[in-house]
């Protein structure tokens, strides 16, 4: 008897190696398919935490301090008005008033603000770029809700702040 491999072992080894070499083909060419979408999504979603971390800073900073707040009823602004003592050397004259506006500019969150020492002064702070939507909404008095969307490419990733993420009141 002689040894070796048949023709029939010969032809199922090589379609079991095509069958194979076929998954792993798929299997890379998913890999390169989505890939630099999850990429997108990881880099979105990294992004999106400093944009909260940024506005989340803007408002809080602000927060004991806020003498009044103002959302947009269709949810494109926040206005608030902060008044803090003012003076030189401990003695403070009279309260200092800065009215602050926190809106989408472009594809920017952009903050602006004012003074009662300088009122036509308006100074701009742009917070975040390449925000594709920002909205606010105030679900309960005193606390200040945000949502925004951050798009790239093809790849979108929704933001929304947590309830307690801004408690102003």
């Amino acid at each position: 008897m002689k040894s070796g491999f048949t023709l029939i072992e010969l032809l199922i080894s090589m379609a079991v190696g095509l069958i194979a070499l076929g998954a792993i083909i798929f299997m890379m060419d998913q890999f390169i398919i989505l890939g630099p979408k999850a990429l997108d999504e990881v880099n979105l979603a990294q992004r999106a935490l400093v944009i909260n971390q940024r506005i989340q800073a803007q408002l809080i900073k602000m927060g004991p301090s806020i003498a009044s707040i103002k959302v947009d009823p269709k949810g494109k602004w926040i206005s608030y008005q902060v008044q803090v003592p003012f003076g030189m050397n401990g003695i403070y004259y009279y309260p200092y008033t800065q009215v602050a506006t926190m809106t989408m500019q472009g594809s920017s969150i952009i903050l602006k603000f004012a003074n009662q020492i300088t009122p036509t002064q308006i100074q701009t702070f742009e917070i975040a770029s390449d925000v594709a939507s920002l909205i606010f909404y105030q679900p309960q008095n005193g606390s200040i809700r945000y949502k925004f969307i951050l798009s790239k490419g093809k790849t979108d990733f929704e933001y929304s702040s947590a309830v307690t993420s801004v408690n102003l009141r």
